[in-house]
């Protein structure tokens, strides 16, 4: 009996391998971009759990550009699009070149890519958002940009992404709110002229790099706590209509608010003062750096 008991286990323990294995030999399945391009073509959704994705993934070729306007064609993509733990071995971009002509992509639906890994560069320059846009915990290999992107969604996630190469966010527009908590920026960054309607936050991000804000717009909260600046960051003729707070956040070199304007209270509890530079800036309501808690 003992003895059937053993024969039993081990083959209980055997069958639990092969599952396992089986399971190890999904997760590197392989997918084609082109065969995604197809389905988006068609108006289905995409949802894919760790899949290796092979080729540059190009929306522009998911559907029939129509004119957006006299310089401009545009791509609608109706499609739900959801990665997820996916590697992508190519380039990925919404905007192209039809002709002479560049095109950009109107995502109508959710944009998604969790805790995905771009190899390749990454292009959403002049892209449109409507639905919900998300690459926490993702990896950028190469060069991310996302120039001139409208997202019209009330959230917006970059949280724990690392970007190990450049990466661009410049004359964007956000609707909701802008997330980027305890990310990592390896390279240089930069955020000159986005404007971000609902509230900011970068709490416990780092930039090992040097990194621009300079002439934001945010309209809501902005969160800088426990935020650490090993280079130099500019937030010069940045604008603040709400509160701020960089409350313990670590400047190593120079911090640039020159001509920045403060119209609600700030806080900078905690940081070396002797680094920041304020000169021609409109503090409405500094808070000599006493700390009063904001609810994100």
């Amino acid at each position: 009996m003992i003895y059937s008991r053993k024969i039993l286990g081990l083959i209980v323990f055997m069958l639990y391998v092969s599952a396992c294995c089986s399971c190890v030999g999904a997760e590197k399945k392989e997918v084609k971009a082109s065969k995604i391009i197809s389905m988006v073509k068609k108006g289905k959704p995409v949802h894919l759990v760790n899949r290796i994705i092979v080729g540059d993934l190009d929306f522009t070729l998911a559907g029939k550009p129509h004119i957006l306007n006299a310089n401009t064609l545009q791509c609608e993509i109706q499609s739900n699009l959801f990665f997820e733990h996916c590697v992508f071995m190519g380039k990925v971009t919404s905007n192209g070149l039809l002709g002479k002509t560049p095109v950009q992509c109107c995502f109508r639906n959710n944009l998604v890519f969790n805790g995905c890994d771009f190899r390749g560069e990454v292009d959403f320059s002049g892209a449109i958002v409507f639905g919900m846009l998300n690459f926490s915990r993702t990896i950028f290999c190469e060069n991310v940009i996302f120039n001139n992107m409208a997202v019209w969604s009330k959230d917006s996630f970059f949280s724990e992404m690392k970007s190990e190469k450049r990466f661009s966010m410049v004359y964007a527009s956000f609707a909701g709110n802008l997330t980027f908590i305890n990310a990592v920026f390896d390279a240089n960054a930069s955020f000159q002229e986005t404007s971000v309607s609902g509230k900011l936050l970068f709490n416990n991000s780092i930039f090992n790099e040097r990194v621009g804000f300079d002439m934001i717009e945010v309209y809501g909260k902005v969160f800088f706590n426990y935020t650490i600046f090993h280079k130099n960051v500019d937030f010069s003729s940045a604008l603040f209509i709400n509160a701020v707070q960089f409350v313990n956040a670590s400047f190593e070199q120079n911090a640039n608010f020159e001509k920045t304007s403060f119209m609600n209270t700030v806080n900078f509890e905690g940081v070396d003062q002797t680094r920041l530079n304020f000169q021609n800036s409109k503090i409405s309501e500094f808070q000599d750096f006493i700390y009063k808690p904001l609810i994100p």
